[in-house]
């Protein structure tokens, strides 16, 4: 596929499955041999199904019911797509035992994904996470 075709992929996931809930998008986007790498630092990798992904995004949609996906920047070249998005959510639910804030925060992420023959294989997470910068691992989400 061509370096447009991989970035309207990567575009779909975002828009459709983060943005608004459209569960289909991953089923269309993600490759059943996917890799995880959750940053190049901790060398931490997972493969993630497609049914294990969902229900990440269900938490963090259940959890977040107001989540917000903006894409901010997108280059692609050869079967490599970088992306720059920015989650925005206002944090109403539980969300892995912690309870809500009602706090909204946002944070910009940047990702690279690797794909092959139109389905995302390998994606390479600039940080730990939405929990990490809606400030409920480390706690002070819960601090006022």
């Amino acid at each position: 596929m061509s370096a447009r075709e991989n970035k309207e992929v990567v575009a779909r996931l975002y828009e459709e499955g983060w943005g608004r809930g459209d569960l289909q998008a991953f089923d269309q986007a993600w490759a059943a041999h996917h890799v995880l790498v959750w940053n190049e630092q901790t060398q931490t990798r997972q493969a993630r199904t497609v049914e294990e992904l969902k229900r990440i995004v269900r938490s963090y949609r259940s959890a977040f019911p107001d989540l917000t996906v903006r894409i901010d920047e997108m280059i692609a070249e050869g079967d490599k797509v970088a992306v720059q998005v920015t989650f925005r959510g206002t944090h109403e639910g539980v969300y892995e035992g912690f309870p809500p804030t009602h706090k909204t925060s946002s944070f910009t992420d940047m990702q690279i994904m690797t794909l092959e023959d139109g389905r995302i294989t390998r994606t390479t997470l600039g940080s730990g996470g939405l929990k990490y910068f809606f400030g409920v691992l480390d706690g002070s989400a819960l601090a006022e």
